[in-house]
């Protein structure tokens, strides 16, 4: 048999081979599943932390803008802005809703009977101040993460501290 026959016979893999890939790449599979789960977890989080942070930047600026006063109203794990526009009074949406359970799979919790509805006055401050700071829970299965407001409306860094 030549030297070129060998070859000819030899093209292709062999059954033990096939399923040693497969096998590899099965284990490097089952590795990398739990990571990537987390790591969609941890990004919703921070994406829904977000977006409950733009709201509450949103109800300020409004407040701010309009000259009147803005309502924050968080609904179960929804949020939205309004304001009183006009010389009538109407009432106008401006931001939101925002529902945080079917966009990032995260429900909103008020703790230490921070309020759901929150009214911004013309300067961009929480009316009436609150006597210390709100805290909402943003939780999934996975993890949890709170937000902190400030008794002047500012939103504050992580652990609550400025």
């Amino acid at each position: 048999m030549t030297h070129r026959a060998a070859l000819r016979r030899r093209l292709g893999f062999t059954m033990i081979e096939v399923l040693l890939v497969v096998g590899v790449a099965a284990i490097m599979f089952a590795m990398v599943v739990p990571r990537m789960a987390a790591i969609s977890t941890s990004s919703s989080m921070r994406a829904a932390r977000q977006e409950l942070i733009a709201v509450f930047a949103a109800a300020r600026a409004a407040a701010l803008q309009k000259g009147k006063v803005s309502t924050l109203t968080l609904d179960g794990s929804s949020a939205r802005v309004s304001v009183q526009s006009g010389l009538n009074g109407t009432v106008v949406s401006v931001f939101g809703p925002i529902k945080l359970d079917t966009e990032f799979g995260v429900t909103l919790t008020a703790l230490s009977d921070s309020p759901v509805t929150l009214h911004f006055d013309a300067r961009g401050m929480l009316t009436p101040t609150p006597a210390s700071n709100l805290q909402y829970r943003l939780s999934s299965a996975a993890s949890s993460d709170t937000l902190c407001i400030s008794p002047a409306g500012i939103i504050m860094p992580k652990g609550c501290q400025l």
